[in-house]
């Protein structure tokens, strides 16, 4: 990663929290909010091609990467609230992964007029909760080892599930991205933060869907968990207008995997929906 122009970093205070931060470049602001197993580092290859055409942001969310996890209440839109707060940005486009991909539906419901284009990746929504059998039986074990402290085999489930994907042949995984992906995720993960549920959107998103008004592209690899594809195809179908592409041969974090094909996708819808001043 380089550090272009207007490169600046630091910490938001929020709710008692320091939420690290970086942002770069100029004109319509873009943030990028990570997924839940990976940290600010995910978006590296985004993080400098959009900063040559708009101004970004990227954080690491509470108890990620360099930003801390007070025993305190908390909501993830709150911190991202925050940052856009302490960065005096009024507007932006938010695009998100998994976690994060929740967390910019959440703001958006919160805070519709505040948000110029919505994103989400492969993205999870408040409220909803519907596994099939396979992945309540995968998380169920993953909670026993979690009890019994075994780290070492809930992290390889943990990574096998999320950056390989649940049923993709690993030869056809690049080794550069599984190294990378595997590198952040190990760095992150933590059985710490089941203690720590954030404050959810109330009514939570899942029925909400529909209200959501603003440019939306809904993107998700092929190689995903099936919840999450059958999700993605819910959103594109319940938020008005929402355009949905698949990404091939990526799982949950396709931004990571095949950088310039996600770049290209978002950068023309970018393009296309946001004016000079961030509105649309």
């Amino acid at each position: 990663m380089t550090t272009g122009s207007g490169f600046k970093s630091g910490y938001a205070p929020s709710d008692g929290a320091k939420i690290y931060f970086e942002s770069a470049g100029a004109g319509p602001t873009v943030v990028f909010i990570h997924a839940g197993v990976s940290d600010r580092r995910m978006w590296d290859s985004q993080f400098d091609f959009f900063a040559k055409k708009f101004r970004v942001v990227r954080y690491d969310l509470r108890g990620f990467g360099k930003s801390e996890m007070p025993d305190l209440p908390y909501s993830n839109r709150a911190d991202l609230g925050n940052v856009l707060l302490h960065l005096k940005i009024d507007k932006a486009a938010l695009i998100g992964c998994s976690m994060g991909g929740a967390t910019a539906i959440d703001f958006t419901l919160e805070h519709p007029e505040r948000v110029t284009a919505l994103l989400p990746v492969g993205a999870g929504v408040s409220g909803w909760n519907e596994w099939s059998d396979e992945g309540i039986r995968y998380f169920t074990e993953f909670m026993r080892l979690a009890k019994e402290g075994n780290i070492e085999r809930a992290r390889e489930m943990d990574a096998v599930l999320w950056l390989d994907g649940p049923a993709r042949d690993p030869s056809r995984i690049d080794p550069s991205y599984r190294r990378r992906a595997r590198e952040i995720h190990k760095d992150n993960f933590s059985f710490t933060r089941f203690a720590h549920p954030e404050q959810e959107l109330k009514p939570p998103a899942i029925g909400r869907l529909r209200e959501i008004n603003c440019p939306t592209l809904v993107l998700v690899g092929d190689s995903d968990t099936p919840e999450l594809m059958k999700l993605a195809t819910r959103l594109a179908k319940e938020i008005p207008g929402a355009r949905f592409v698949t990404i091939a041969n990526a799982a949950h974090l396709p931004n990571l995997e095949h950088p310039d094909e996600f770049n290209a996708l978002v950068d023309e819808f970018l393009i296309q929906h946001l004016d000079d001043d961030g509105s649309r």
